[in-house]
């Protein structure tokens, strides 16, 4: 019997089954480098974008559960209320600086006061009326200033009065329907014989803010006001101030003679 021919058979089988077998495990990883293929190339995009689908549609029904609220807020406002509430705003915050009306208001308060005014003053052009700062220094401020919240003008006052006169003018100075601050306050006596008359000199500050120009964003949500900030514009329009008393036009020659030379 030929030993050699059965072992080269043998080999030659066993051959052919590691052929087999490897054919296999070929045919598998085909398979399984053609599934990652598909996953990353057609289905991870697609479940990608179908994540940012499901963003965009959670986005979309909070901005129209807050339209809703912002439309059943602004149905709800009455339309004379909300008139007379945006004059009295313009007068407790004027677009414009108003100085004339102004120096109306801070004559009244002397007047109900009964002190006696010696000098009201308003330098013009001593304020900016785009930033609030002194038009003479376009150097920026030093680290230390504070920045004004919004415009400004300023009113020097000198009044001759006494202690309590002096106190209830302050208090009308600074319930007038603006937003206004005193400060420089010196207060000194009249005469050196003893009278009770009082020499007083302040500067009266009153802020004045632009009109925006632009509209905001419909998504913006409403902010209501508080009943403080109610009860104060309320009081703004019981005062009969809510509308700004008409000045005669004098030919001055400019435009403002308030505004920076």
């Amino acid at each position: 019997m030929d030993l050699s021919a059965v072992s080269k058979a043998t080999v030659k089988a066993q051959s052919s089954l590691d052929i087999v077998k490897y054919s296999s495990l070929a045919v598998s990883a085909v398979s399984i480098l053609v599934s990652l293929l598909i996953l990353f190339l057609v289905v991870w995009p697609k479940l990608s974008e179908t994540l940012q689908i499901k963003n965009s549609n959670s986005e979309l029904t909070q901005k129209a559960d807050s339209l809703k609220q912002k439309a059943g807020i602004l149905s709800r406002l009455d339309q004379a209320e909300l008139e007379e509430q945006v004059v009295a705003s313009e007068q407790l915050l004027p677009s414009g600086k108003d100085t004339f009306l102004l120096i109306s208001q801070i004559e009244r308060a002397a007047a109900s006061s009964g002190i006696l005014l010696n000098r009201v003053e308003s330098t013009p052009g001593l304020l900016d009326t785009a930033s609030g700062g002194a038009s003479g220094n376009p150097a920026a401020p030093s680290a230390g200033a504070q920045t004004e919240i919004a415009p400004s003008i300023k009113v020097s006052v000198s009044l001759t009065s006494g202690y309590s006169s002096l106190l209830s003018f302050l208090n009308n100075v600074l319930t007038i329907p603006r937003v206004v601050s005193v400060s420089d306050l010196s207060v000194s006596a009249a005469s050196s014989e003893g009278s009770s008359q009082l020499k007083a000199s302040m500067s009266i500050i009153a802020y004045f803010k632009e009109l925006p120009t632009d509209l905001g964003s419909i998504e913006t949500p409403v902010a209501e006001l508080s009943q403080s900030e109610k009860d104060r514009l309320e009081k703004i329009i019981n005062t009969g101030l809510s509308a700004a008393p008409a000045v005669p036009q004098v030919p001055v020659g400019r435009e403002d003679i308030f505004a920076p030379f």
